[in-house]
């Protein structure tokens, strides 16, 4: 591998709770998503990441048909795709297509109740179970990685579990495949705000989670031919960059 950096950047949409503090099924009564998906931004070099997502931010607020609609708060939340105003969303999401730097991106989608019943039952444990799902399979493809969640606001505890069990998924994949553990890996937690590679990576999740969630497919169909794979893992199904949504 040749001393290789790889840097992979994690955001999801919709949300991991299925109960309520009392029992109540969120997702039945209409209240919680039913469906989380989290998406994977994979790059080598994050730094030009950050400035070519930096230069589209900028490029975005000076866009004059645009400028009379930001706020003086506006540019430190740029690109949060649930909350952006319709057109940015647009410009963002047909910046990611055209983008021509390396970006592997890759998503797996969870069905929240066909999930196994402890996980339905531990909110942050599916989170991370699913999140380590999607990894597992990328963290030996480099000497070193750096995986950075968008998931600041959890309370320590928290992060540290979501990191634990992430680990025992990739170490049990390189067992099942005979593979060495050699990769060094580390986990930060950072706001999405912090990195270009987080708000891809929410942009992303959040237009594959509107085709689940509401059978609304005109923001994934902007960005479908940058995307290498989703897996749909409760339902056991799998779609390709050759077999798309």
């Amino acid at each position: 591998m040749g001393n290789m950096k790889s840097y992979i950047f994690l955001d999801e949409s919709g949300k991991p709770e299925v109960f309520s503090h009392k029992g109540i099924n969120l997702v039945q009564t209409g209240t919680a998503s039913k469906y989380l998906v989290v998406a994977a931004v994979r790059t080598t070099d994050h730094l030009a990441l950050q400035q070519a997502v930096t230069e589209c931010r900028l490029k975005i607020l000076k866009n004059e048909k645009l400028s009379d609609s930001f706020s003086p708060a506006y540019s430190l939340n740029a690109f949060h795709a649930q909350t952006d105003y319709p057109a940015v969303r647009k410009l963002f999401l047909d910046w990611i297509r055209n983008c021509r730097l390396e970006l592997k991106i890759s998503l797996i989608v969870a069905e929240k109740l066909k999930a196994y019943a402890r996980l339905q039952r531990d909110p942050a444990r599916l989170y991370a179970t699913v999140a380590g799902q999607l990894l597992k399979r990328f963290l030996h493809t480099a000497d070193n990685i750096e995986v950075i969640f968008s998931r600041r606001d959890a309370s320590l505890r928290a992060r540290e579990r979501l990191n634990l069990v992430v680990d025992t998924l990739r170490i049990a994949y390189l067992k099942n495949h005979k593979m060495e553990p050699k990769t060094a890996v580390r986990y930060y937690h950072n706001p999405h705000y912090t990195h270009g590679g987080l708000q891809i990576a929410d942009y992303v999740a959040y237009a594959v989670f509107q085709v689940f969630e509401r059978g609304n497919q005109e923001w994934y169909e902007i960005i479908k031919g940058r995307i290498g794979y989703i897996q749909d893992i409760f339902n056991k199904k799998s779609y390709p960059r050759g077999n798309p949504l």
